[in-house]
């Protein structure tokens, strides 16, 4: 379990290498994003009514022409993150990050408030301004300056939406992989290299009832006896690998990972099938080395909980050990609190590449 402060106390572990076994599997997938059970992230009085701006695509100009910064660039308690290549000042990080992580753009989440700290905020879903027919057959959007529109398609008896490709080719040694529809929500697609050493590449697809299993990048090894690989997910800027998850939990059932309308990407997560009265569930979350447990919140707690105010425990950067070279970001040595050596550097791993605009 997780303490109340969201300190690791202890909890399932979940091995970062691995792969799941289908991508096409739903196999301790929940069918439904609706629970029974409260979440403390959206019940909480002074947090329910915070929008979120900045951070959704502009449908003609782009991603890189916005009027305000994304939530992650700012101090918001529930989203914000360094960058995970550049790092600019915060108030809650002292130095800047290591060179060498395992979780690489989500090292940070431990200062994020506990209860968000199953959300993302991302760059990848496009604003567009306009009503969207893409479940109809007969729909074709207006023209999108760079990109080309590529028409839907009926398959196995049901509708594959269209998507928008790119006018130009693909840089070298990278494909493009296609946007998908979640309901009236699109997120953009991007580009991703086309071999990766000891990973293969899982398209994406629609089923039958429009839930779309998004494209990702699996291990070649066998999954551990009793896990799943849950996948990986593109933030607008950075590939972030996926993980090992069990395939079942007694008293558990597995939400899906989506993205919303505002650009946040809701992390899949373990919730209780019974109800707890008078609590509200904060979902667990994967920190990179391991899985965090959630926990039960009382409901008295939600209304007086102030996100503004808060600042994470004592020991959010354990495993953050600065060397000589502070000045510079240099860092010698880095191990992680669970006591797994971080290794490999950025530029060692394969990263994909936002889509030009």
């Amino acid at each position: 379990m997780q303490s109340r402060t969201g300190s690791p106390v202890s909890g399932e572990r979940v091995k970062v290498s691995g792969s799941r076994t289908n991508q096409t599997s739903t196999s301790g997938r929940s069918a439904s994003r609706a629970s029974t059970v409260p979440l403390a992230s959206e019940r909480g009085t002074k947090s329910r009514g915070r929008q979120v701006t900045g951070n959704t695509r502009s449908f003609d100009k782009g991603a890189r022409d916005r009027s305000t910064r994304p939530v992650h660039r700012t101090r918001d308690s529930r989203y914000h993150r360094p960058h995970h290549r550049s790092v600019r000042k915060h108030p809650h990080v002292h130095y800047a990050p290591p060179h060498r992580w395992s979780y690489r753009p989500y090292y940070t989440r431990w200062y994020c408030h506990p209860w968000y700290r199953y959300r993302y905020s991302t760059t990848a879903v496009v604003t567009l301004g306009f009503v969207t027919y893409a479940w109809t057959d007969t729909w074709v959007p207006p023209a999108r300056s760079g990109w080309t529109w590529v028409s839907g398609y009926y398959a196995y008896g049901y509708w594959h939406p269209g998507y928008w490709a790119p006018v130009a080719p693909a840089p070298v040694h990278y494909v493009y992989v296609p946007g998908w529809w979640d309901n009236q929500v699109y997120v953009e697609g991007y580009y991703r290299q086309e071999r990766r050493d000891g990973w293969r590449w899982v398209d994406g697809g629609y089923a039958e009832g429009g839930e779309y299993a998004s494209g990702d990048w699996v291990p070649d090894e066998e999954a551990p006896e009793g896990y799943v690989w849950e996948q990986g997910f593109f933030d607008g800027d950075t590939w972030v690998d996926g993980f090992w998850r069990p395939e079942y939990r007694d008293g558990f059932s597995w939400m899906n990972d989506y993205f919303d309308e505002e650009g946040i990407y809701h992390a899949g997560y373990w919730v209780p099938t019974t109800e707890n009265l008078g609590h509200a569930w904060v979902p667990g979350w994967f920190d990179g080395t391991g899985w965090i447990d959630g926990y039960w919140v009382e409901e008295s707690e939600l209304a007086s909980e102030d996100l503004e105010s808060w600042e994470p425990t004592e020991g959010f950067d354990d495993g953050w050990e600065i060397g000589s070279g502070w000045g510079d970001g240099e860092v010698i040595a880095n191990e992680s609190p669970q006591g797994v050596e971080l290794e490999g550097d950025l530029a060692s791993k394969p990263l994909a590449l936002a889509v030009p605009n």
